[in-house]
């Protein structure tokens, strides 16, 4: 048993020292086949077979040793030489990779490829690593790694695709890391050393390392002027183009793309106007590993493309926190910087890790394009450097402009002192910053430490104005120190910010520990101490703060929320409007356009449903300085103000004239005019005195507003007790009649007459009364009839005059000698108790029946209840 074994660990030895040192061994599969000479660390490759500028080679194994080299012995005029690897081992390189002339150079590896960190390339052409099976080219033909031919049919046309199987090998770079320096993180650009590179070309010409997951575990990959592509394929097939740069890499006929990561500072590098493409199901940087383009004098543009199917994660710093890990473009020159475009399903950015441009000359910085179809995220910042967030940002620091930032999500989340932002140092003009989310965008919270809060702006810190900042989604939420916002805090001006948020808008919360809460504004602030000294800012800013623009369903701000346009400087405030179905304003939320020396902004606000303040929240246009104040425009159906919690709606002026207020509303409440504040809720637009004072305009439908608003009562009324429970038919109450023709003494009684009698218009102010040729004297009769007691004779009582009409008095009678007696009566007048028809039909209103005529009295009495 004991010799088995150490015969084993003996074989093994053997086997390893055998692989060592045979490592680059040639097959047969080739008509002239590929021959290997050793001539001390150099393994000499001549032979293969040629058809035009094409060169086949084929290995039974192809590794390097470390300091041990791999010669091409190929004749100039080759211009491409395709080598395969066709035993079952994967190739292990440390050395060196030469090759003559300007020949591209193939190597095909199904088993894997391992670059170590002594791995090195001088060739004159481009580079293509790959675990696929097999080449393909434009004339139908294959060279194939996993099924060679005895007698293989070669061409001459060029390679038009990679075919892979199942499961290709994985390729691997081992390094030491980039070695990568910069005086001044913000202000200078990187200083690059390209002798830690472990694979490079020429310049201009093309790196592809394509297979199945690809690691680079320190590796660094520098394509200067030229094209590094990163290709992750678990099956299909790669199609392969010829471009100036070298070759062109297209993934669409790819089913399933494996994983791709850069770890332990490991760099891709295509500075000089080249390109990188990575093309992975999973992409992950980490430890501070850069992606890198940098662009000197005239060199032009290039981009940064990175396509994930699933999710693009980049996280960390290098050791010391001076380089944040991610994607990174930079022009020095003349020439435009690179642009970055990314598409994921979902993005991911921690800990100090950034997606960055920058412009430190003439050029413009590149744009950054982001699309994610699902979500998108930005947390916190570097653990070993907390100032480092993580950021997606561009930025100018000379005469040319910083890129713009586009990002297209499904849900866009920034957390604990995460920023997307475009900045202006220089005096070239900011980006604009464009987000689209289709359901969410959240701004939450802040970095402890350094009180970085979460934050998407467009600033400027010198001449250059800042870019626009537009958000569209469903919902916008601002909560615990989350900002939204353009700036200027010198003489650039700052940019415009839109809002359109279909359902909401939520501002909400303070930091915790500080004066710092959630805010959405375009403003001129004055920046602290420390800023100032760092970017040569002036005392106070001199550009204007930007417009801004909220349209939404409902507007929420609360718990000491904010959104304002401001200037703390000399220059004017600017104008604020707000389109939203609702507003709610608690809990010391504001509203305001505010200056300290220049023309106080304007607010416009038009409300659908709603405007409620509460709490000591505010909605003002005020100037602190010598400005004058802001205009505010109010239209709602409803505002609605508690009087006793110091809400106020303000336009004033400290040392100068104040703005003014109008206001359109259906109704308003808890609020009213005052010529200066009060401990109440107030409408103002006070002055420096009241010769200064502004204009206040309420229009209100049917109120008055110089009688002030209705108070609502704070005790609830039981709405039950004002309802009748019985009938009241005897509780005093009136019958007039007003119209004309014949009515029954009672509802339910029909008139005793066979002839309908004529009951004239009445007036209750000089009403004529039925009854015969009534004078002019007695017109001062009013809601009751009074008649002398005992009743007029038969003889007295004329023929039935009509009444008067409309407080004029009744005609005399006709055909009649009856007149009604215009003597004062002696005796006492009493309340008409019955009437009685006369022989013509007149009626006689009596005190009481005579004897005799029962037969034409109509009591006038009340039952005593409905029942009777």
């Amino acid at each position: 048993m004991r010799r088995i074994v150490i015969y084993g660990g003996v074989l093994a030895a053997l086997c390893n020292t055998e692989s060592v040192l045979a490592q680059v061994v040639p097959d047969t599969t080739l008509p002239v086949n590929t021959t290997v000479t050793t001539s001390g660390n150099t393994d000499v490759i001549s032979g293969g077979t040629q058809a035009g500028t094409n060169l086949f080679h084929s290995f039974d194994s192809f590794s390097i040793p470390t300091g041990g080299t791999a010669a091409f012995n190929n004749a100039v005029e080759i211009q491409n030489i395709f080598s395969r690897v066709t035993g079952g081992s994967v190739s292990n390189i440390d050395g060196l990779i030469q090759a003559n002339g300007a020949a591209n150079l193939f190597l095909l590896n199904p088993n894997g490829l391992i670059f170590g960190a002594n791995a090195r390339l001088n060739i004159g052409g481009s580079f293509v690593g790959t675990t696929a099976s097999s080449l393909k080219f434009a004339d139908g033909t294959q060279f194939s790694a996993t099924a060679p031919q005895t007698t293989p049919l070669l061409t001459i046309s060029v390679p038009t695709g990679l075919q892979f199987g199942q499961n290709p090998g994985a390729i691997r770079v081992q390094g030491t890391g980039y070695d990568l320096s910069v005086r001044e993180p913000i202000f200078l650009p990187i200083a690059r050393n390209s002798s830690s590179s472990s694979l490079q070309v020429q310049p201009g010409k093309t790196l592809a390392l394509v297979g199945g997951d690809i690691n680079l575990e320190s590796g660094v990959l520098t394509a200067e002027q030229g094209r590094i592509e990163l290709g992750s394929v678990s099956d299909g097939q790669v199609s392969l183009s010829s471009i100036p740069q070298g070759f062109d890499l297209r993934y669409q006929g790819v089913s399933r793309l494996g994983d791709i990561q850069l770890s332990q500072q490991a760099l891709i590098d295509a500075s000089g106007g080249g390109s990188i493409q990575v093309q992975g199901n999973n992409v992950s940087l980490t430890d501070g590993s850069i992606i890198l383009i940098q662009n000197k004098k005239e060199q032009q543009e290039g981009i940064i493309s990175i396509n994930a199917a699933q999710s693009l994660s980049m996280s960390g710093t290098n050791s010391d926190a001076r380089f944040p890990g991610g994607l990174r473009s930079e022009t020095e020159g003349i020439g435009n910087g690179a642009d970055i475009a990314i598409s994921a399903k979902q993005l991911a950015i921690q800990g100090g890790a950034a997606i960055m441009t920058r412009s430190f000359s003439s050029g413009k910085a590149g744009k950054v394009t982001v699309s994610t179809s699902d979500s998108m995220q930005l947390i916190g910042s570097s653990l070993i450097n907390p100032t480092l967030s993580s950021n997606i940002s561009t930025a100018n620091l000379s005469t040319g402009n910083a890129g713009d930032i586009s990002i297209s999500t499904k849900q866009l989340t920034v957390l604990d002192g995460g920023i997307i932002t475009s900045t202006v140092i220089g005096t070239g003009i900011g980006g604009d910053v464009t987000v689209n989310a289709t359901d969410f965008i959240e701004l939450i919270g802040w970095q402890p430490t350094t009180f970085q809060i979460s934050n998407l702006a467009a600033s400027t810190f010198n001449a250059g104005d800042a870019g626009s900042l537009t958000l569209n989604t469903s919902r916008l939420v601002l909560r615990d120190g989350g900002r939204v916002t353009s700036s200027t805090l010198a003489t650039g001006d700052a940019g415009s910010v839109t809002i359109n948020a279909s359902e909401s808008v939520e501002v909400s919360g303070t930091v915790r520990g500080s004066s710092l809460f959630s805010y959405m504004g375009a403003s001129a602030p004055l920046g602290r101490e420390v800023i100032r000294q760092a970017y040569q800012l002036p005392p106070v800013p001199s550009g204007k703060a930007g417009n801004m623009t909220i349209n939404t369903g409902q507007l929420s701000v609360t718990d000491g929320g904010l959104i304002n346009v401001r200037n703390d400087g000399s220059g004017d405030a600017g104008t604020l409007s707000i389109n939203a179905r609702s507003i709610i304003l608690s809990d010391r939320a504001s509203i305001t356009a505010a200056t300290a020396s220049g023309e106080g902004g304007n607010i416009q606000v038009t409300v659908r449903d709603l405007l409620l303040l509460r709490h000591n929240s505010s909605i003002s246009a005020t100037a602190s300085g010598n400005g004058n104040g802001g205009n505010i425009n109010i239209d709602t159906p409803l505002l609605a103000i508690v009087p006793t919690e110091n809400s106020d709606i303000s336009a004033n002026s400290e040392n100068f004239r104040g703005g003014n207020v109008r206001i359109n509303a259906q109704g308003i409440f808890g609020t009213q005019f005052r010529n200066s504040p009060t401990p109440e809720s107030d409408i103002t637009a006070s002055g420096a005195n009241s010769e200064l004072s502004g204009a206040v305009e309420i229009n209100t439908p049917e109120i008055d507003p110089s009688s002030g608003l209705t108070e609502l009562p704070t005790i609830p009324i039981d709405r039950t007790k004002l309802i009748a429970q019985g009938c009241p038919a005897n509780e005093g109450n009136t019958f007039t009649i007003t119209g004309r023709g014949g009515l029954p003494s009672l509802p339910d009684e029909a008139l005793r007459s066979n002839e309908p009698v004529a009951i004239d218009w009445v007036s209750l102010g000089e009403a004529g009364v039925v009854g015969a040729g009534l004078e002019k004297n007695h017109r001062q009769l009013r809601q009751q009839i009074f008649v002398q007691n005992p009743p007029v004779r038969e003889s007295e009582v004329g023929d039935g005059g009509h009444g008067g009409h409309r407080g004029h008095g009744g005609h005399g009678g006709h055909g009649s000698n009856y007149q009604l007696p215009t003597t004062n009566y002696q005796n006492p007048i009493s309340e008409a108790q019955s009437w009685l028809y006369d022989n013509n039909g007149n009626v006689i209103l009596v005190a009481t029946v005579p004897s005799g005529d029962r037969q034409t009295f109509m009591p006038l009495s009340h039952p005593s209840s409905c029942s009777d």
